[in-house]
C-alpha cells in the first residue's frame, strides 16, 4: 500500500495536572489522555486528510492495547507498530499552568529508547512506499542516524521535528552534513538555538531557506523564502485552553497540506490555523481539526476579520 505520511517515533498516555488557584498541582492527574508525538503527528495528519502510517513499538499491555486501538479508530494504519513483551510503554506527566496555559512536560521513556536500526529493515518497505517520513528526534541516535541516511539513500523526504534536538548536532560528524540530508526542520525557539548553537535565529534561517521553519509560540511562525526571513503572526485565539499538542498539530498539517499541493507560505498558515483550534480544547489529540472543520474555521476568521485572500 500507498501512504502520503510515515511518521517514526513514540506513542504514550498522558496524566494531566491542572494548577490550581493557589499555584499547586494535585498528586493525582485531573486527566488522562493519548499522546506521544509520533502519534500525535500521526492523527494529526490523518485528520487533515493524509494516508499515514506509524512506526514504533508498544508493549504488551492494557495500555498498549489502547494507544493500538487509539490509532485504528483515527484511521492511522499501524502495519508498522511492533507489538513487545515485557516492555514498558511511555508516560508523560503534563502540568499546565492556570495562567499561561503552558506546559511542562515529564517523560517516562521506555518503548522509544528501544528502538534499533533493525526496524527499519523490518518496515523498509513501509517507508520506501511513502512521500514523506516525519521524525522526532527522539530514539537512540543510531537509529535516528540510520533512518535519516535510509531516506536520503532512497529519496524519501524527511521532515524532522525535534524535541530532543542536542541528539541532532551528534549523530554525524558535522551539523551540516546531517541536515543536507533532510528535507524541512519545524523547530521552536529554545530547539532551534540548541540545534546551530546560535542565539540569533535569524541568520541561521539565512543558511536554510524553505528548509527551517521555527515556531514563536504566540508570536507565529518565521522561516525564509529564499529572499528574506518572512514572519507570519499566529490567528488571535479568543481563549487558550492547552498548548499540549500545538506544536503536533501544527506538524501533522503542515505537511499534509504540502502534500496536497500547497506551497510552503500557505501551507504554514494552514497549519497555524489548525493549532490555533486545537489549543482552545484540553488534551493533545481531541482538538485537533479535521480537514473539513479547519476549512470552515480559516474561512469563518477571514470573515470575522475582514482579510482578503
Amino acid at each position: 500500500m500507498k501512504y502520503d505520511i510515515c511518521v517514526v517515533g513514540g506513542c504514550s498516555i498522558d496524566q494531566i495536572y491542572f494548577m490550581d488557584k493557589n499555584g499547586n498541582y494535585p498528586k493525582k492527574p485531573n486527566i488522562i489522555n493519548f499522546g506521544g508525538k509520533a502519534s500525535n503527528q500521526a492523527i494529526a495528519a490523518s485528520r487533515a486528510g493524509s494516508e499515514v502510517v506509524i512506526i514504533s513499538r508498544l508493549g504488551k499491555d492494557k495500555i498498549g492495547k489502547l494507544i493500538y486501538d487509539n490509532l485504528i479508530n483515527n484511521n492511522v494504519s499501524v502495519k508498522g507498530i511492533e507489538i513487545i513483551e515485557n516492555l514498558k510503554n511511555d508516560m508523560a506527566n503534563i502540568y499546565i499552568d492556570k495562567n499561561s496555559k503552558d506546559n511542562i512536560i515529564e517523560r517516562v521513556t521506555n518503548t522509544i529508547d528501544s528502538f534499533d536500526v533493525s526496524m527499519i529493515k523490518k518496515f523498509k518497505d513501509i517507508l520506501l512506499n511513502s512521500k514523506i517520513v516525519v521524525a522526532q528526534m527522539k530514539a537512540p541516535k543510531e537509529f535516528d542516524a540510520s533512518l535519516i541516511n535510509f531516506c536520503y539513500e532512497n529519496n524519501i523526504p524527511i521532515v524532522i521535528t525535534p524535541c530532543n534536538p542536542e541528539k541532532l548536532s551528534i549523530i554525524e560528524k558535522s551539523n551540516k552534513e546531517l541536515i543536507d540530508k533532510i528535507y524541512l526542520i519545524t523547530c521552536n525557539e529554545k530547539e532551534c538555538m540548541n540545534i546551530f548553537k546560535n542565539n540569533n535565529i535569524e541568520d541561521v534561517l539565512k543558511e536554510y531557506p524553505n528548509k527551517l521553519i521555527v515556531t514563536l509560540g504566540n508570536r507565529g511562525v518565521i522561516y525564509n523564502n529564499g529572499k528574506r526571513n518572512v514572519h507570519i503572526p499566529s490567528p488571535k485565539v479568543d481563549k487558550v485552553e492547552d498548548t499540549t499538542g500545538a506544536g503536533d498539530t501544527f506538524n501533522g498539517n503542515l505537511i499534509s497540506s504540502l502534500l496536497q499541493g500547497d506551497n510552503l507560505h500557505d501551507s504554514i498558515i494552514k497549519a497555524q490555523f489548525a493549532s490555533s483550534m486545537k489549543i482552545r480544547i484540553k488534551s493533545a489529540q481531541k482538538g485537533m481539526p479535521y480537514k473539513d472543520e479547519l476549512k470552515k474555521y480559516i474561512d469563518m476568521y477571514e470573515k470575522l476579520n475582514d482579510i482578503k485572500k
